[in-house]
């Protein structure tokens, strides 16, 4: 799920001063961004280099100098021109090939990158019939043009968090913080999952919060455990592990974390050894993923960290990656915290970037209790990671 409309005019700027460096890295002439009808459902780059939809062909063209330019329906031209962050904004009425072929005569691009990608689909906005009439273009604008693909602008654009969307990501960190001590004081006996799941949108829609993806409320052992499953009639009974897994968006950027408790029996004060065994072990691997993911390493490196611990300790291999990067989508593509399986193709072998946010989530079942679910939001930083709240580190308990 991502988050909702475009980024404020404010990241956009960030986000474009960004671009520019990633467009001198790669050593090319242009970025084209080219999109109709956007209102409709842009791709995933157009979010934050946009302060505005646009309605017939139009393009955003960065270029390394800096500050780019748009070119867009006369219709759509006030929000582009008053938002201050292009530097020219060309219109057209009757046929966009005019000023996008007079752009292209002036600036004479040798090496353009445009959103395609065989390895990141959010990198692979732009549509194959609208690729065949930008390549026809460019190829008679300015023949023996090299066309390459964007995703490396496009997916450190989207995965590398600038200033200010790192302080919306620590503000919906902070709000589902709250959220779960507000759980923690509801949850009780006999309490059913579908109750906890309704009291959870309850308290989201009174703090004015939308969910970044669907509120997780697994009791017991029981039924799945784990998964993307929706809450049922079991009730919580003493004896089981409950988990919730939840986020917030916002200004349009996500959290994703779990908690877990137990459920005592009458007489109980702490949870049985065998639940607290299961809960330390991801508790464990959770902080020394952290310790491991620094710039530069590769997420399968951290993955087999946390699926080490987990099978030494006797569980079975937990079915998933170990963490996905967060930001305006809960799982925002680029470097995955994940093992070498077919289904995650590259994704586990990119280096893990500075200014990443990753959720850390190994899991496991404890047979006859529940799953134990603990997922941390983490940020990259130059010579490390850090929690974005304190890490859940003892199992809680339900009377």
């Amino acid at each position: 799920m991502g988050g909702s409309g475009l980024a404020s005019n404010e990241i956009i700027a960030e986000k474009h001063a960004q671009a520019a460096v990633k467009v001198r890295e790669l050593g090319v002439d242009l970025w084209i961004t080219y999109v109709q009808e956007t209102s409709a459902g842009a791709e995933r780059a157009f979010a934050y280099i946009s302060p505005g939809n646009f309605t017939w062909e139009s393009v955003v063209l960065v270029t390394p100098a800096g500050k780019p330019s748009a070119i867009c329906g006369r219709l759509d031209q006030q929000v582009f021109e008053e938002s201050g962050l292009f530097r020219e904004v060309t219109t057209f009425v009757q046929d966009f090939r005019v000023p996008f072929m007079e752009y292209l005569g002036v600036s004479r691009p040798r090496k353009v990158a445009v959103n395609f990608s065989l390895n990141d689909p959010s990198a692979d906005g732009i549509p194959h019939g609208r690729y065949l009439q930008l390549e026809s273009m460019l190829k008679e604008a300015v023949p023996g043009v090299e066309i390459v693909s964007a995703e490396p602008i496009i997916v450190p654009l989207i995965t590398q968090k600038s200033p200010l969307e790192l302080a919306a990501i620590q503000e919906a960190v902070n709000h589902t913080v709250d959220l779960f001590a507000e759980i923690h004081a509801f949850l009780q006996p006999g309490r059913t999952e579908k109750q906890v799941y309704e009291f959870i949108g309850e308290r989201m829609a009174a703090s004015g919060l939308q969910p970044s993806f669907q509120t997780l409320v697994f009791a017991g052992d029981r039924g799945a455990g784990m998964g993307h499953g929706d809450a049922t009639d079991n009730d919580l009974r003493p004896g089981d592990l409950v988990h919730v897994d939840m986020g917030v968006f916002v200004r349009g950027y996500a959290s994703d974390m779990q908690r877990t408790w137990y459920v005592a029996k009458p007489g109980e004060e702490t949870a049985p050894e065998a639940a607290k065994r299961g809960f330390a072990v991801i508790a464990d691997a959770n902080e020394a993923c952290r310790k491991s993911l620094r710039p530069g390493v590769k997420g399968v490196d951290v993955d087999a960290v946390a699926r080490s611990m987990v099978t030494t300790a006797g569980f079975p291999e937990y079915p998933h990656a170990l963490g996905h990067q967060v930001g305006r989508h809960v799982h925002d593509g680029g470097a995955l915290l994940g093992p070498a399986w077919a289904r995650y193709r590259n994704t586990p072998f990119m280096p893990v970037a500075e200014d990443q946010v990753f959720t850390l989530e190994p899991s496991l079942n404890v047979p006859g209790f529940g799953a134990v679910g603990i997922e941390e939001d983490v940020v990259v930083t130059p010579d490390g990671a850090r929690f974005l709240a304190p890490p859940q580190t003892e199992l809680w308990i339900v009377k």
